[in-house]
């Protein structure tokens, strides 16, 4: 069975193990700051989607990390069979998919209710608001939660640590899918 072989302790080897992930995963981060700063002329007129960023990411990343942290102990457990069509793993997604779309969904009402009283001017309709909302939250979950599966699964059949490789990719990967959906909800909605 993958991940027998594990040792926690090797503090070493899970450097070495994940340092080039970790190099390609910093190279994507710079990519999507680099998406981000395009945005600056639409963070100026809808301030509300720049403040929108950080919950899109936080709730990808984190629902990512909980899903493959989940999988991870089911997986050493025995509980679950390393294999995507197992039910296990597609109920936790399931319950993955509802608990970060109703976050973000919560979020992103909040905002449009908190800021005005904030003074930041929300100047978005709220139909519109909504659709932005959607569409990105949409490609965040229908990206990170597979690849938080398909990570976790494989690092655990190569008998690596899943959570070193999940974390890092679901984590990178949850934030410049956040950063380009919300670039391409925005350029689908705002005329």
């Amino acid at each position: 069975m993958g991940g027998d072989n594990l040792n926690y302790n090797d503090w070493k080897s899970i450097v070495r193990e994940s340092y080039a992930l970790l190099m390609i995963m910093m190279f994507i981060e710079v990519i999507g700051g680099g998406i981000l700063s395009s945005m600056e002329a639409v963070f100026t007129v809808f301030p509300i989607i720049l403040s929108f960023v950080p919950v899109i990411n936080a709730v990808g990343g984190n629902i990512g990390s909980v899903m493959g942290a989940r999988l991870s102990s089911a997986l050493h457990l025995g509980s679950v069979k390393a294999e995507l069509s197992d039910r296990g793993i597609r109920e936790t997604a399931g319950i993955s998919v509802l608990i970060g779309v109703l976050a973000i969904l919560i979020s992103a009402i909040s905002l449009y209710v908190i800021l005005p009283s904030m003074g930041v001017s929300v100047l978005m309709n709220p139909v519109k608001w909504i659709e932005i909302v959607l569409i990105s939250s949409a490609a965040v979950v229908s990206t990170v939660l597979p690849l938080s599966a398909i990570t976790t699964i494989w690092a655990f059949r190569k008998g690596k640590s899943p959570d070193d490789f999940t974390i890092p990719v679901v984590c990178t990967f949850g934030d410049f899918i956040g950063i380009t959906s919300i670039l391409i909800a925005v350029k689908l909605v705002v005329p």
